[in-house]
């Protein structure tokens, strides 16, 4: 890292999910590799977003830049922030942003600001292609990127997205690696967004193809009510979680279920607790999954309630050789001291001199 080694991440977030999660695994991670590190959020819509109270916890600044610059249009928010954080010799060396939206900000600051002694970095996490006002974003987005220092992607499906790939780089989500925990039960679940892309339908479907399993859903969104309506017997919802670390425990296999992914943070999660992973061939998560060893990926509903039911048959020996592998995995390719290193490379090599 440069002699300044005050990193920001910044982001635009009102609830937590994936981008939050990998955040705040982020910051962590780095504030246990010495870095100074501050998470800038654009925006509070309302109440302080949930991001902020779990960062707290850990001791972890936060700059809401809504409340510190009330009434500056939203674009010039960041310049603001970068300005006094110069006046008071604090300048980051490192801004590294997260989403579409502050992606895109980000990028108009370093334009409107004309810095060259900071690094612009930017990380893409979202597999699916989306619809409406928001495919325009997303399309901004990746076509602006050759305006940052360095691009990350967690999935090669999401780096071929990229133009000019061959200048970004592909680094893996990573999670704290967790105590392996006893999974002698057949509790089945959906962690996530109840959303069309996240396919919590195709849950249902498998659910009621195999009743002799319990499923759990463990989310919010806006297909809830239609979920409920069409939910066989053998399915419980739980709503959203404020935490999902004693969730994790009452899980012993998780699905993904979604129609697009780059590497979920729900996968990782469940792995570096020994939980296997059962999806689609979606994002990096065939590289994260092996057949039958720490997981399985299928290719179909029919394949996976297959599946399914030769793990509800299986014994608790092999059952936890799955779990132990899945552990194994995490903790050699995907854990927080393995990629945090590698992170701090890429800042390192990063081209902040670089002029527009």
């Amino acid at each position: 890292m440069p002699i300044n080694n005050n990193v920001w991440l910044v982001l635009d977030s009102s609830q937590f999910g994936g981008i939050e999660t990998h955040v705040l695994e982020l910051a962590k991670g780095l504030k246990r590799h010495q870095q100074d590190v501050v998470v800038v959020i654009f925006d509070q819509y309302g109440t302080s977003p949930p991001l902020v109270e779990k960062l707290k916890q850990h001791q972890i600044t936060t700059l809401i830049l809504s409340i510190n610059y009330p009434g500056v249009p939203i674009w010039r928010r960041l310049h603001c922030a970068i300005q006094q954080a110069i006046a008071s010799s604090n300048t980051p060396a490192v801004i590294h942003s997260h989403g579409y939206k502050a992606n895109i900000l980000a990028r108009v600051t370093r334009v409107w600001g004309r810095y060259h002694n900071i690094a612009f970095v930017a990380s893409f996490h979202a597999g699916e292609t989306p619809s409406g006002k928001v495919r325009l974003y997303d399309w901004l987005d990746r076509y602006s990127s050759v305006y940052n220092h360095l691009r990350i992607a967690v999935s090669e499906a999401i780096l071929a997205k990229l133009p000019r790939r061959q200048d970004a780089a592909l680094v893996n989500n990573f999670v704290p690696l967790q105590p392996v925990q006893s999974h002698c039960q057949n509790r089945i679940a959906f962690v996530g967004r109840l959303s069309e892309e996240k396919g919590p339908d195709r849950f249902l479907e498998v659910a009621a193809s195999c009743p002799s399993g319990h499923f759990d859903i463990y989310g919010d969104g806006s297909m809830l009510a239609q979920l409920q309506d069409n939910a066989p017997s053998n399915v419980t919802f739980h709503g959203q979680q404020k935490t999902m670390d004693v969730v994790w425990e009452r899980i012993d296999l998780l699905l993904i279920t979604s129609r697009f992914e780059g590497l979920p943070m729900a996968a990782l999660e469940a792995m570096s607790r020994g939980i296997p992973v059962m999806s689609f061939p979606l994002g990096q998560l065939p590289a994260l999954i092996e057949t039958g060893k720490n997981g399985w990926i299928v290719e179909s509903n029919l394949e996976m309630v297959s599946a399914l039911n030769r793990w509800l048959d299986m014994p608790a020996e092999q059952r936890q050789r799955l779990s132990q592998a899945a552990h194994r995995q995490i903790q050699q390719h995907y854990s927080t001291d393995i990629i945090i290193p590698q992170l701090l490379d890429l800042y390192q090599h990063a081209s902040p001199e670089t002029s527009l």
